[in-house]
């Protein structure tokens, strides 16, 4: 406390300090007489036990000095703009007095070196230390080693060990600087030179281990001049952004100014940036040195801002923009999503990238994206807890674990893929409980009382697909076993396109729970289903979304940092606290049972939080700095508040306030009205199963055989063939000139999306020959490079459709309209192959008849769409082609 109040009388002006107290003094005075006529509720204010305000070092004064800070400063730390009676300053009375003291509090403003004095003064603790909070430490200073040494016992057991046990290991090895090791001793022979990159994330207990590796050699080079041992690290302290993961940027400022094990250093600072445009560096000159404290003080994580001076030349336009919007997140996303399709139109070479500080602040420009058909990539993005694919999965897989699991089995029942409604589960429901799944199969035919007919047909294609799976456990692989009862249940059919590299990520998961001889335990496969994050990943895809922590190091051409206002968990309260000060050395403290407030605990957790506000501050600094030619920052606004916002403590009120322009969107600026009528489409989950068999159809004979018809037997290794095939041709027909033999990008793009469908564990040589091959057999085929020339009209690759009298879309893999003929072609991709001793054009024949309905559907949708964006077509026709065969063959009607 001594050293904190000697601090604050260095750092405030005397002159200033003595008048404010001489008006506290005044003040204080006047409120005892305030309360003692009962002209102020003694309730409502706070007195001092001395009517002396002295304001010294000694902690006997601490009191006076944070009954001071309270007067001069509202609950949110900032300066008083009135005073009142609980102030000591009644109305017309004391209004000179008012007047003086506001004129003082208002230099605060400008002198904010002052102000964070005041600030810490306020959170100082209680000069006695209550004992309960020093009982606890020693309390947890006696649990804590007995739970490491059981920890090790099941690190040895499982033979793991987590990264804390590597560096406390490592550190352990060197020894004391009293007794060093035998292996600190002879790494000391052997190791002259040591480079260090990213520096400014260095935690307490790495740079421990620095300084055990440095020890001795001050003196060895005092000693031996002409062959020094030398220490070089890099960092910069702008981009210090891990403190969550104990990142001290202190330390970095410590070694620059004192060394490490008594080795000087000499500092050079790198200023030139040779990433962004002149623009973009002036802006965040001007921004962050406003926001960031002149000079460092690392007791609170205070860096001092370091100017960059640009190498390349200004654009037009501005350089960082910044959009404040109502409090609705589609109002922000849209926005973002508008000037992210326009870059992507005008800049088709450009690359961008979407910044949050959170996974959660990511999904809404995510899902505006996808519905424009933009493609993504990004990783940990999405739980897997919030894909309905998953889900469903998970749900299937607990019911094959435990068929007791009525929760699981009703689950799977409401699903997509089977989708009895709520009227019939309550019928059904009852009797789960009270009869088997066959005697349940058995009855549906007798129409249970109520379950609707469409219920009947649904159950009896849910319990066939269950029955055959129960009858085949611990026959199969655990992967097969239960994608092929997804299978039978339609889950491949009713799981959207851009989920199915999430279900091949379950069963990845599952083969390797498998492999690792856990069998189905669903208890691991549910951390892994609430823990782990899907990706969105796409080989051409322009457009990254990632946190703000991921982008360190990366550099794009246009940044937008979307979610900017909301604002970061709050901090937690550990059962230990601590904080290693330069001069006071470890300051320790446990969680008291009652948060009374003034505890040691309470002042290391304000410490905390200072370096939280600073690590943001920086953290936004990186988030800019990404861009080469343009940012832009958006936030959402409480509506509650008036608008434009009020000014608050917040950070983000504080980042808008010293921007040179911010633009606030009106709610009428962006209608969220629903998107204009247009053919194309984003894919949607289907409401109904397709191809379903009729009720009369079904028989307790069928029980085991296929219900959907078209359904495959094939495995996770065919499709995942046919979708990256499929991949492939749809970026050769971007092509304007169809090269001879598969390109690089091609190339490139085959090999990530075989790597994103399966794992780094599985060998893919083999299966990417193949490809390439079928890639070349359809770029030597005349009628191959027919299908995918760019000289036909209105082609697309890919195409969704929406067929709104089924309530359903469907994806045409190549359409085209045949320029010369003003032909419409329907052409659907086959990967299939005929069995063995079936002739080609039997074979043909069969796949025909199997796809024509399919075609049919496909044709149909196009035939109306062509009605109002292309009336001159006058005819539609359907094929098939095969491009590992390189067969075509046209459907007829």
């Amino acid at each position: 406390i001594q050293e904190r109040l000697s601090e604050a009388l260095k750092v405030v002006d005397a002159g200033w300090l003595c008048d404010i107290q001489k008006q506290a003094q005044n003040a204080h005075q006047r409120l005892i007489r305030y309360v003692q006529g009962s002209i102020v509720d003694a309730r409502k204010v706070t007195l001092l036990d001395d009517d002396d305000v002295s304001l010294t070092s000694n902690t006997s004064d601490i009191a006076n000095w944070q009954w001071l800070v309270r007067w001069l400063l509202t609950a949110d730390n900032a300066p008083r703009k009135r005073l009142d009676k609980n102030g000591g300053f009644q109305p017309k009375i004391d209004q000179d007095a008012k007047d003086q003291v506001l004129g003082l509090i208002g230099e605060l403003e400008h002198q904010p070196n002052w102000h964070r004095a005041l600030i810490e003064i306020a959170a100082l603790p209680r000069p006695d230390l209550d004992d309960g909070e020093w009982q606890g430490v020693l309390r947890l200073s006696r649990v804590l080693p007995v739970l490491a040494a059981q920890l090790l016992t099941v690190f040895r057991a499982r033979g793991v060990v987590d990264h804390a046990h590597v560096a406390m290991a490592a550190e352990t090895a060197l020894g004391s600087d009293e007794m060093p090791t035998d292996l600190a001793l002879r790494l000391d022979y052997q190791i002259s030179h040591i480079l260090i990159d990213e520096f400014q994330d260095t935690s307490q207990g790495q740079f421990r281990l620095i300084e055990k590796l440095c020890r001795g050699w001050a003196e060895h080079n005092y000693i031996d001049k002409d062959s020094p041992r030398t220490l070089f690290i890099v960092g910069d302290a702008m981009q210090s952004i891990y403190g969550f993961r104990y990142a001290d940027v202190g330390l970095f400022l410590l070694a620059r100014e004192e060394g490490i094990a008594n080795v000087l250093m000499e500092s050079r600072d790198l200023s030139r940036n040779f990433r962004s445009q002149a623009g973009v560096i002036d802006w965040v000159n001007g921004q962050f040195d406003t926001l960031i404290p002149g000079e460092g003080e690392s007791r609170l994580g205070v860096v001092p801002m370091t100017q960059a001076l640009p190498t390349r030349d200004r654009l037009s336009g501005n350089a960082v923009e910044i959009h404040n919007f109502p409090d609705d997140s589609r109002l922000e996303a849209r926005y973002a999503g508008d000037r992210i399709e326009a870059i992507l139109e005008f800049e088709p070479e450009s690359s961008v990238a979407v910044l949050a500080r959170t996974r959660a602040a990511l999904e809404p420009i995510s899902e505006v994206l996808r519905e424009r058909s933009i493609d993504i990539v990004g990783t940990d993005l999405t739980s897997f807890s919030r894909r309905a694919s998953v889900s469903d999965l998970m749900s299937l897989t607990s019911w094959l674990a435990n068929p007791a699991d009525t929760v699981a089995l009703v689950s799977v029942l409401r699903a997509p893929m089977i989708g009895l409604t709520l009227m019939d589960l309550g019928a059904l429901v009852p009797l789960l409980a009270e009869q088997s799944l066959s005697s349940i199969r058995a009855g549906l035919g007798t129409s249970p009382e109520g379950v609707s007919d469409d219920g009947i047909v649904r159950a009896k294609i849910a319990f066939d697909a269950l029955l055959w799976g129960d009858s085949k456990r611990d026959r199969l692989n655990l992967v097969s076993w239960v994608e092929q009862v997804w299978r039978r249940l339609g889950g491949d059919l009713t799981t959207p396109s851009d989920e199915l590299s999430d279900v091949d990520a379950f069963f990845t998961q599952l083969r390797d729970q498998e492999t690792r001889g856990l069998g189905l335990n669903i208890e691991p496969l549910n951390k892994w289903h609430s823990s782990k994050y899907a990706a969105h990943e796409s080989a051409s895809a322009r457009v990254e979304l990632m946190t703000l922590h991921k982008s360190k190091g990366l550099e794009f051409d246009h940044v937008f940092i979307v979610g900017a206002g909301r604002t970061g968990r709050s901090s937690q309260r550990p059962l230990l606290r601590w904080n290693r000060d330069e001069r006071l050395g470890l300051l320790i403290a446990a969680r008291p049972e009652k948060n009374t407030g003034g505890a040691l605990y309470d002042y290391l957790s304000f410490i905390n939080k200072c370096k939280e506000d600073q690590e943001l501050i920086r953290l936004y600094y990186v988030g800019v700095t990404r861009a080469k030619r343009s940012c832009t920052v958006t936030a959402t606004c409480s509506s509650e508040t008036s608008w434009p916002p009020k000014a608050s403590r917040s950070f983000w009120s504080q980042f808008c306030e010293v921007a040179t322009e911010v633009t606030y969107h009106p709610a009428t600026d962006i209608p969220l009205s629903s998107a204009p009528e247009r053919p194309l489409q984003t894919l949607a989950r289907l409401k109904k199963p397709i191809n379903m068999t009729q009720p009369g159809d079904v028989t307790s004979e069928t029980v085991g055989a296929p219900v959907y018809s078209g359904l495959r037997q094939g495995n996770l290794a065919s499709r995942r063939y046919g979708t990256v095939l499929h991949r492939g041709l749809e970026l050769l027909s971007h092509h304007r000139d169809l090269p001879e033999s598969c390109p690089p990008d091609v190339f490139n793009a085959l090999r990530f999306q075989l790597r994103a469908q399966t794992g780094h564990s599985v060998r893919l040589e083999n299966e990417l020959q193949r490809l390439v091959s079928d890639i070349n057999r359809v770029l030597a085929d005349k009628i191959g490079r027919w299908v995918l020339s760019a000289d036909h009209s209105d082609a697309h690759s890919e195409l969704t459709l929406y067929v709104p009298r089924e309530d359903r879309e469907v994806i045409i893999d190549r359409t085209f309209i045949e320029s010369e003929t003003q032909t419409r072609w329907v052409i659907d991709y086959k990967t299939s192959h005929p069995e063995e001793g079936i002739e080609i054009a039997r074979f043909l024949e069969q796949e025909t008849t199997k796809y024509q309905r399919q075609l049919q559907d496909y044709r149909s949708a196009l035939v109306e769409y062509d009605l109002s964006v292309n009336s001159g077509v006058k005819h539609c026709k359907m094929a098939l082609y095969f491009p590992t065969l390189g067969l075509f063959q046209e459907v007829l009607l």
